[in-house]
């Protein structure tokens, strides 16, 4: 064997024992167990498959005589026949969700010697069989999967599995029980280059984390729980076939699941999480607004614009399931010359006992405002994540202020700009609360007349983001480009400005940002002591920007929260 597969060895046994040991889900004995090494060529597709020789005496009809001995010709035989069995239950699939054809099988069955095998040496030796599928071809990725035994089987079943692109490691192995899921990307023009240590193996990781938005498996179940001032969101990314172990779908083809019959399947996906994981917010329990049930496929690039629905193959899709929980809104102090603050939960408890044999454990990441992630594992044993703010997060959120109007004669151009730039960043916080009477009394600070409405709509509009399915992004920062001050009197002026809005929406562990550049003549007027807009004519405007991105994650990401 070579260096490079023995190494791959090592690192998909080691990897299966921390897998199982995470999820502590204890499997009973016997349990079906396999290795299987599985590599991608230009023109096809090898498999190398190991099983104990204990697996022929659970499944066919062979004893031991007097002495333990399990006959040669009767062990022989069966791995014969087992190579059908294997052939029948393991799955390989290309990018587009095709099955690969099986081209041949061969079965290697020296380990058992013509004396027989003793029942003592039964889980020491293996037999080994080759299978040859069709090449994957440019489609961009395999996936594997297996369901040993079928639906009606006794015995678990467990493979160990690694993918080699041309003999060389294509990702990190991974352990798999029956009808679950590996998608390896498979890339011929950039192949990847042979491993020689652990660091290579965790550079390898983190480079792929990057790649694919922080999602990392193709066959995971992820979960990100955002804790923000206005609410509390629980996205959970779940692999379709884990999904129908909770809830089950209907379809007319085996592989493949519909557009019609996604749209289908919505109603009874959000039954099933609304009613499922309660989340207490300040002791009370809350119930979800389904924000979101969309079906992946294995293009990355579907998590940073809304992608078009499109019919998706069982063994390789995700559905992403967004649940809004909102933080019941506080008063606020309404009197045009103090601050509105935006202020958050005080505590969360959020329990999640979904769990499974496909779902052994939860893996969160946590974000809470605009910290960096925390991990926490939710697992039969501790199901509950409980937050509570500190006394810096208790405090009320730096809120908006009215700019105060102490000239004592007309502004002139640098003080128009600012003035303006100051009124429109107040006008964009507003849309932070998500409560519509509050969001009032906040632009009531900077906008005044008729106005109010009217801008109103067209602000609310222009924050959704149409790549995100219309979420409303939140405005991090205003700054003005350009301005000409059209008119100016004591208490009142018309400036054209021109100024750019960076927006961002966060979903699914990585930000989504669009900057948007503005023109539009500005009339602003002394009201009570305070700068308000009281007319807006738009002029015109433009995309600068749009992108996306991990959030920063430093050493605190491997902190637990409690």
């Amino acid at each position: 064997m070579s260096p490079q597969r023995e190494t791959a060895r090592l690192l998909g046994r080691c990897l299966a024992a921390v897998l199982v040991t995470a999820s502590r889900f204890a499997f009973a004995h016997p349990v079906s167990m396999s290795e299987a090494v599985v590599d991608v060529r230009p023109d096809r597709t090898d498999v190398q498959l190991q099983v104990l020789v204990e697996e022929l005496t659970l499944h066919y009809p062979v004893s031991a005589n007097g002495d333990g001995i399990f006959p040669a010709d009767e062990l022989r035989k069966h791995a014969e026949q087992h190579a059908d069995f294997l052939k029948r239950d393991l799955l390989l699939l290309d990018g587009k969700g095709n099955r690969l054809k099986c081209l041949s099988t061969g079965t290697e069955a020296e380990a058992i010697a013509d004396e027989g095998v003793a029942q003592t040496a039964l889980k020491n030796l293996s037999v080994k069989y080759r299978f040859q599928f069709g090449p994957v071809g440019d489609t961009g990725f395999v996936t594997v999967s297996q369901a040993f035994g079928g639906a009606d089987a006794i015995l678990p079943s467990i493979m160990d599995c690694m993918v080699m692109q041309a003999g060389v490691l294509a990702d990190a192995p991974a352990q798999l029980l029956s009808k679950q899921s590996l998608t390896v990307k498979i890339d011929w023009a950039s192949p990847p280059k042979p491993l020689k240590n652990w660091r290579e193996l965790r550079l390898l990781r983190e480079k792929r984390v990057q790649e694919q938005l922080g999602i990392a498996s193709y066959g995971g179940l992820y979960s990100f729980i955002y804790v923000t001032p206005h609410e509390v969101r629980h996205e959970v990314l779940v692999p379709l076939l884990t999904l129908e172990s909770w809830v089950k779908l209907k379809r007319r083809d085996p592989d493949f699941l519909d557009v019609e019959e996604q749209i289908a399947a919505r109603p009874d996906i959000e039954a099933f999480f609304s009613e499922r994981n309660p989340v207490l917010i300040d002791g009370a329990r809350v119930k979800p607004v389904v924000d979101r049930v969309s079906f992946f496929g294995l293009d990355i690039s579907d998590f940073a614009v809304n992608s078009k629905p499109r019919r998706v193959g069982v063994y390789q899709a995700r559905v992403g399931v967004i649940l809004t929980y909102p933080v019941a809104r506080r008063a606020v102090t309404k009197s045009p010359q103090s601050e509105i603050p935006l202020q958050g939960p005080r505590r969360v408890d959020l329990t999640w006992d979904t769990f499974n044999k496909h779902a052994g454990f939860l893996r969160s990441i946590v974000y809470v405002h605009d910290g960096e992630p925390v991990e926490r594992f939710l697992k039969p044993d501790q199901t509950t994540f409980s937050w509570e703010a500190s006394p810096e997060e208790l405090a009320p959120q730096p809120g908006m202020a009215p700019v105060a109007s102490r000239l004592m004669r007309a502004p002139n151009l640098t003080e128009s700009e600012t003035i303006a730039e100051s009124i429109l960043g107040n006008v964009y916080r507003a849309f932070e609360y998500r409560d519509e009477e509050a969001t009032y009394d906040a632009l009531a600070m900077s906008v005044d007349g008729p106005l109010l409405r009217t801008l109103y709509l067209q602000i609310r509009k222009s924050l959704m983001i149409s790549e995100q399915g219309d979420a409303r992004s939140r405005i991090v920062s205003v700054r003005a480009v350009t301005s000409d001050l059209v008119t100016a009197t004591k208490g009142e002026f018309d400036v054209d400005l021109t100024w750019r809005a960076n927006g961002q929406v966060e979903h699914w562990g990585h930000i989504h940002s669009r900057e948007n550049e503005h023109r539009a003549r500005l009339t602003v007027a002394d009201r009570d002591g305070s700068w308000k807009l009281i007319a807006c004519r738009f002029l015109g405007q433009k995309r600068v920007r749009f992108q996306t991105n991990l959030r920063k994650k430093k050493d605190a990401m491997r902190a637990r929260c409690g």
